[in-house]
């Protein structure tokens, strides 16, 4: 009689990756869900594990996180073990009749003082190569069952392929990724930046075509509106006419006759009027409100058309509302001509028509 350990229980603890291994060499035993892996309600019991003992024990094997615990008991079989069913069964083993003389107990496989995920038990060391690229092939077999489903062969068959989520990782925008994997971006981008030189040289050249076109603008801009920019920056000088007129010779206005009215230059704002003795120039704006005045050669007066003031010749006011006199200009005799200084007014009111310069001597 020959003697062979039986699987009478199995479970399993929490730590779960959920990567098929189990389900795949033990698929009557073992149910992998979306987040986890249970028990199948029918493998709770002894009689039902007994015949498939060793699909048990290799699905243990196959987990890479040792999250499946069994236990065994000794017992005697006969020398003629039957065939395996079906693959991934297990083996079918005939229990002898005579009573199981075993107590329970583990199983064989070494279990840890206390259960522990398996990257801890990793290295610093390990893990700061296979973040840097060297990879440690403890870690590397972790992640790739992270990643995997469908046990070893799984594994191996998806290990040279980029996982679907880590895919849908690279296309997201960078804003929206984990800090870790937007660093992981920027960095994959600089070593492919420094691996192509036609990238670095393009990029020089965008960089160089970039700065030229501003400097073209800016110069463009210089030269359009520089003129503009100094005259804004420069002082208002306002260019003032010369407010002196020349009006011709003393003669011409000598030889009208009183209360006489010359317009030749009411467009420079000069009237030229002859009195009993004396020639003078009198500003053509009203005294009222700024207006100008009309000369009615018939009624022999200035009439101002917007508020009805009325002057005589020689520019007293005598109707309407204006509140004084016209004012008058300075005028003098300079090489046989007279010249009306428009800079200098004379104010009846305040007499100052018989100053000198505010009239000529007939």
């Amino acid at each position: 009689m020959a003697s062979k350990e039986i699987v009478t229980r199995v479970w399993i603890e929490p730590g779960c990756i959920v990567c098929d291994a189990c389900e795949t060499a033990s698929p009557t035993v073992f149910h992998v869900t979306d987040d986890t892996c249970v028990i199948r309600p029918e493998a709770l019991t002894p009689d039902f594990l007994k015949p498939i003992s060793e699909s048990v024990v290799d699905a243990a094997a196959e987990c890479p996180v040792d999250v499946i615990k069994f236990e065994t008991v000794t017992a005697e079989v006969g020398d003629e073990v039957a065939a395996p069913a079906e693959a991934g069964a297990g083996v079918v083993v005939a229990v002898a009749p005579a009573p199981v003389k075993a107590a329970a107990k583990s199983h064989d496989k070494p279990v840890p003082k206390q259960a522990e995920p398996v990257a801890a038990a990793v290295s610093k060391e390990a893990v700061q190569a296979s973040m840097a690229g060297g990879g440690d092939p403890a870690i590397q077999a972790l992640l790739r069952a992270a990643t995997a489903r469908g046990g070893s062969a799984g594994i191996l068959r998806k290990a040279s392929e980029i996982p679907e989520s880590v895919q849908a990782m690279k296309r997201q925008n960078p804003s929206q990724l984990p800090p870790d994997a937007r660093q992981a971006k920027v960095v994959e981008a600089a070593q492919k930046s420094k691996q192509n030189p036609d990238m670095q040289r393009r990029a020089f050249v965008g960089g160089a075509a970039l700065a030229v076109g501003w400097v073209t603008f800016g110069v463009g801009t210089g030269v359009a509106c520089g003129p503009a920019f100094l005259r804004f920056m420069m002082p208002n000088v306002l260019e003032e006419p010369d407010p002196r007129v020349r009006v011709g010779k003393l003669q011409r206005y000598a030889e009208m006759a009183p209360g006489e009215v010359n317009e030749d230059f009411k467009s420079q704002g000069i009237w030229m009027i002859r009195t009993e003795d004396r020639v003078a120039a009198l500003n053509i704006i009203c005294t009222h409100l700024g207006c100008i005045p009309n000369w009615l050669p018939n009624d022999r007066k200035f009439k101002c058309p917007c508020h009805g003031s009325g002057y005589q010749p020689d520019g007293i006011n005598f109707e309407g509302p204006t509140p004084r006199p016209l004012e008058r200009f300075r005028v003098y005799v300079e090489d046989g001509i007279i010249v009306v200084d428009k800079s200098k007014k004379y104010q009846y009111e305040l007499g100052q028509w018989d100053m000198p310069g505010s009239y000529l001597e007939a």
